[in-house]
């Protein structure tokens, strides 16, 4: 599975919020200091996967039972 970040083919280390981060990334994010410019990009695909983890809950829950 390709990093949700880099979206490089790495071995994947860490499945946050139904997606794959590569350790690279994830100690990009682990180490990166608030007021980096790298911090707001983070954040931002961050913010972007949690809102589809929650739109799919929604989604699902949604759904009509078939019987």
């Amino acid at each position: 599975m390709n990093c949700a970040l880099c979206g490089g083919n790495k071995k994947s280390r860490v499945r946050m919020l139904g997606f794959n981060i590569c350790g690279s990334c994830m100690e990009g994010i682990s180490s990166t200091p608030v007021a980096a410019e790298e911090y707001d990009h983070y954040k931002d695909i961050i913010k972007i996967a949690l809102q589809n983890y929650i739109d799919e809950r929604v989604e699902s829950r949604n759904k009509p039972c078939s019987i």
